[in-house]
């Protein structure tokens, strides 16, 4: 008789087994872009700044030998000091199409997190809000985008049989680059250019400033958005020599007063149908089939648009939009995805679909009381 185990894990055959589950999980799937394990590797490990303030244990389920699931358990204790819920989180969820083995596995999670005197069960987060996060609920035919997850459709139905619920809805748009923004866009922006604003591309040479850069208005300009936990130093760093290969300084831009870093656009191509060509691992033969197919990238994902609260309404928004646009187009990209965007951010909803932006994708958020 098959024996269902949850186990703990505690040695490296245990985080390999972890990290490749998904990779036998989607192997049926041709959506599905594996990361590659390296990259899994360095976000599980204590080399990762996240874990300078925060915790995590992972969790496997087994029938008998085989893996058939898997879950993080995660204390930030960041998020607990600012705003003081008490909620644990959940992440790096994977598991078949069984409620035994996800309910299994959640049992784990929720006993761990109440070991650390919490109350509330949230995620799916890999490992924060500054990272990916988020379960796909609908748009499952598409294949993701850079930086974005993908999941069975069956997870959702598994996520609330096991007593989570939905907490917060996450949507993506498509928008096909425009030939030009609207004219009312171009007037504030060069209205905006008129008292002084500047625009300018990130530079490589000075990446370790330009992060810093970055987590100064990042954590002014999102510091009320639901969730959000300041980003270390040390973090923005880490972030930006991950990101340093798919970095094009033209869509990754910088907004000055007065010399003054005020508002950042970022942007990144859409590398995963290369990426998907690695299968997770870099080899000769891989790595030339990904530069190969790079080379053709010719859409893009919009992940920040913000500036200083104290910045505002003063068109440096329609500023970056209008040089980032402009770039896109120069550089030969003819499609972009914006987001995740909050259901409830209407003000960013309306504009994107004032641009004929459609929505393409829905996420969710789910929370469970411990």
């Amino acid at each position: 008789m098959e024996r269902l185990t949850v186990e703990a894990i505690e040695d490296p055959h245990g985080l390999r087994a972890f990290i490749r589950f998904p990779e036998i999980l989607y192997r049926d799937d041709p959506c599905w872009v594996a990361p590659l394990r390296r990259d899994e590797r360095a976000r599980l490990s204590a080399s990762n700044p996240f874990f300078a303030h925060a915790d995590a244990r992972l969790f496997l389920a087994r029938w008998d030998r085989e893996v058939v699931g898997r879950v993080a358990a995660i204390v930030d204790r960041w998020h607990l000091e600012r705003w003081k819920d008490g909620a644990g989180f959940f992440g790096f969820f994977e598991v078949i199409a069984d409620d035994s083995v996800a309910g299994s596995l959640f049992e784990a999670v929720r006993g761990w997190l109440r070991a650390q005197g919490l109350a509330v069960l949230r995620g799916p987060f890999n490992p924060s809000t500054n990272d990916v996060c988020g379960l796909l609920t609908d748009g499952f035919q598409y294949p993701p985008r850079i930086m974005m997850p993908h999941n069975p459709s069956y997870y959702p139905t598994l996520l609330e049989r096991v007593g989570l619920r939905p907490v917060r809805e996450l949507l993506s748009y498509e928008l096909d680059v425009p030939p030009a923004l609207p004219e009312a866009i171009s007037r504030v922006a060069s209205a905006a250019s008129v008292r002084g604003v500047r625009v300018r591309s990130l530079d490589p040479s000075r990446l370790s400033a330009e992060a810093e850069a970055f987590r100064s208005i990042y954590n002014a300009a999102w510091s009320e958005n639901w969730g959000f936990v300041p980003m270390s130093e040390s973090e923005a760093a880490w972030m930006a020599s991950h990101l340093r290969p798919v970095l094009v300084p033209e869509l990754a831009l910088f907004a000055e007063w007065d010399g003054r870093p005020v508002g950042l656009f970022l942007c990144l191509p859409d590398l995963n149908p290369a990426l998907r060509l690695l299968r997770g691992r870099v080899t000769p033969l891989g790595l030339l089939r990904f530069l190969l197919r790079r080379r053709r990238a010719d859409e893009l994902r919009v992940i920040l648009l913000g500036v200083l609260p104290q910045f505002r309404r003063r068109g440096i928004e329609a500023l970056l939009l209008q040089e980032a646009f402009g770039a896109m187009r120069r550089l030969g990209y003819r499609r972009a995805e914006l987001g995740w965007i909050d259901e409830e951010n209407a003000v960013t909803r309306r504009a994107a679909e004032r641009w004929g932006a459609r929505v393409v994708k829905r996420y969710r958020m789910y929370e469970a009381t411990l």
